[in-house]
């Protein structure tokens, strides 16, 4: 279903679903998420489509306190996944970050194996920030210049 579709459409799929309803990545403003919190059991903001940690933040909370799951969503890079976590873990809860496992050289160069699942589980580099040192050299043949884009 369309991320903005009516609220009663929602509803209505919410009564009539035999399994947990996920979603929120594309839904715009707190207010629609306080909403969608009514028949979304598993909440997944993008901290990318989100604009970032302070939102994504708000977001864990409200879907905390409505007793329902913080699953932070993203499938791109290597910042935002580790952005992604460092938000599942400072929020708590029983939430589960949804990380893509295919093929990304992108994200696999930037985060050099920091994010690596074990069992399951995956540990948190422990520096500074989002605990990630990129080797910006080693990114070099994805590097655009501004001139580029025009």
């Amino acid at each position: 279903m369309a991320a903005d579709a009516p609220d009663a459409d929602w509803r209505a799929l919410k009564a009539a679903a035999r399994l947990p309803l996920a979603g929120a990545e594309n839904l715009r403003g707190l207010d629609r998420v306080k909403t969608a919190l009514e028949w979304l059991d598993f909440i997944q903001p993008d901290v990318g489509k989100w604009g970032g940690v302070t939102d994504c933040f708000r977001i864990a909370q409200m879907a905390l306190d409505a007793g329902r799951t913080y699953c932070p969503h993203w499938l791109a890079g290597g910042v935002g996944l580790a952005h992604s976590a460092n938000l599942l873990a400072a929020a708590g809860g029983a939430g589960l970050l949804e990380m893509d496992v295919n093929e990304n050289p992108f994200r696999d160069q930037i985060l050099g194996g920091a994010l690596s699942v074990r069992d399951g589980f995956v540990d948190l580099p422990d520096g500074p920030g989002i605990g990630l040192d990129p080797d910006l050299e080693a990114m070099a043949r994805w590097r655009i210049s501004a001139a580029m884009l025009d």
